[in-house]
């Protein structure tokens, strides 16, 4: 970042410590969400040999030597080419241009949220706010297809993510004097959007966790990098030199307009976020590097090496082939005798490369226990622990799956709050006791994840029980209230409450009538 001088006389030249230590995992995670050519062509510095670091590991061997020194770009391909613009003689850039790009981490987001949006998200609130819901980012994207196109995905995976509501900034030679003004140019609305972790560059916090003041990189359409630093009063815009370029302008807010919001958070730090699927990331990427050296042992083996005798090779390493692509032996009529040179095919072994099909599979399902994306043992069709499924079979594993949805629901909730007081206070309502008490943001907390198969059993196995209960009516109330919870996790305990008391009624009323 550039030397900034603030407009309190400060000055900024360096990124907050924690940003220096976290964004390359920030924007790796990012890449991991994306996938394809980001993911592909992503660069995360240079190594010792001045060669890029990518998500594709390097091998000791595929580095040029000092006699090829220039033969292969360090910055890799030109921006926008093909994956096979170097796949010629260089075996990393084979590998780099042949492995398709694993798509473990949007699988598992997009399976859980899938889950949760589902089912209908409740909200209730004051009247200005719930027309906000409407139109959330000023270009018609509801409370719902914000959260969950772009907000829950993006925290799930960094782990973290900035909110900013502000109001549209005002045409150029509009003068804005009076409310009349701020309605007729519709400056009275308030836009939510967001900002990556990467470009949340500086920042100081009060006590509680909130921005007293921040620096945030911004990238225009052409690709030219601006600075915009906020405070509780004012905003001010720097170029990509530190000159300062608009402002200060007072915003009128009476804080800074941003939020951190956090899935979970890293111990050791103040402001960052614990990544859910950082996990599986690792496992992506090196199920990637896997695969791509089981493709180059695949196509190695497609062509098997030819021994022969080595004065029958000419020095340009060609062999001459007869007519019909008849291969002729060496002649050998020393000693008296005529002898032949036979050729020789080298084979080559197996046992690498199952080995490697071994491992790519052990990744896959280390990547889908991770996700609870599993069939339980027992299931039908299965006869070990666990069994991997492929394909539109996958499912959520019922009980721990019903748990990690409900805390990340939880989350979600929590978040769309703080974003509807945050959107109060930009409208110029600042929110009361009262008001927020009014705001409710309710998700679902339990989910329907078993199939129809093994709900009729469980039903079925349950009455099963129920019908032969009632010798023991206060062991087995207590034991069949435990299995309802088994079976229908993530209800409201007043829910629990009136299932007990219905098992207690039919417990007794059993008992009464074997007496």
């Amino acid at each position: 970042m550039p030397r900034i001088a603030l407009p309190d006389g400060r000055r900024l030249d360096r990124p907050h410590p924690e940003w220096l230590a976290h964004h390359l995992r920030w924007r790796w995670l990012l890449d991991s969400w994306e996938g394809g050519e980001a993911y592909r062509t992503a660069v995360y510095g240079y190594d010792m040999h001045g060669m890029p670091v990518r998500n594709l590991v390097r091998h000791k061997r595929e580095y040029p030597s000092s006699t090829d020194a220039g033969a292969y770009p360090l910055g890799g391909r030109p921006f926008g080419t093909d994956p096979a613009y170097q796949a010629t003689d260089d075996d990393y850039e084979l590998r780099r241009a042949r492995t398709p790009v694993p798509t473990f981490v949007s699988e598992a987001v997009e399976a859980h949220l899938a889950r949760i949006y589902s089912r209908e998200v409740r909200r209730a609130g004051p009247e200005s706010l719930t027309s906000w819901w409407r139109d959330v980012d000023g270009r018609g994207a509801s409370i719902d297809d914000f959260m969950s196109s772009s907000v829950a995905p993006l925290l799930l995976v960094l782990g973290q993510l900035d909110l900013i509501v502000d109001r549209p900034a005002a045409p150029d030679g509009e003068p804005v004097r009076t409310r009349a003004d701020e309605i007729r140019l519709g400056l009275d609305a308030c836009a939510a959007s967001y900002v990556l972790p990467e470009n949340m560059v500086w920042w100081r916090l009060d006590r509680a966790g909130r921005y007293l003041e921040c620096l945030v990189r911004e990238v225009d359409d052409r690709g030219g990098v601006s600075w915009r630093h906020w405070n509780e009063n004012i905003w001010t815009l720097f170029d990509d030199r530190g000159e300062k370029v608009r402002g200060p302008f007072e915003h009128g807010y009476g804080r800074v307009p941003i939020i951190r919001v956090f899935d979970r958070r890293r111990p050791r730090c103040r402001n960052i976020g614990l990544p859910r699927y950082e996990s599986i990331a690792e496992i992506q990427r090196e199920f990637y590097n896997r695969d791509s050296e089981l493709i180059l042992s695949d196509t190695t083996q497609a062509h098997p090496l030819l021994q022969g005798p080595e004065d029958y090779v000419k020095a340009d390493g060609a062999v001459p082939i007869g007519p019909n692509w008849l291969l002729p032996k060496k002649k050998n009529a020393q000693g008296g005798a005529t002898t032949y040179e036979g050729f020789d095919v080298i084979r080559f072994p197996k046992e690498g490369a199952d080995s490697l099909r071994m491992n790519k599979a052990d990744l896959r399902d280390a990547a889908d226990r991770a996700a609870l994306l599993l069939k339980p043992a027992g299931s039908a069709g299965t006869s070990g622990s666990t069994v991997a499924q492929s394909g539109i079979s996958k499912r959520i594993d019922q009980a721990a799956g019903n748990d990690l949805l409900s805390k990340i629901a939880a989350t979600l909730g929590g978040i769309e709050r703080r974003l509807a007081d945050l959107a109060l206070a930009v409208m110029g309502a600042d929110p009361t006791a009262e008001d927020r008490e009014a705001i409710r943001v309710q998700y679902p907390s339990s989910f329907d994840l078993y199939t129809g198969e093994e709900l009729a059993r469980a039903v079925g196995q349950f009455q099963t029980v129920l019908g032969a209960a009632g010798h023991a009516p206060k062991t087995e109330r207590e034991m069949l209230g435990k299995l309802v919870r088994v079976m229908l996790p993530g209800l409201d305990d007043s829910d629990y409450g009136e299932f007990d008391v219905e098992i207690e009624t039919y417990l007794g009323l059993d008992a009464e009538t074997r007496a």
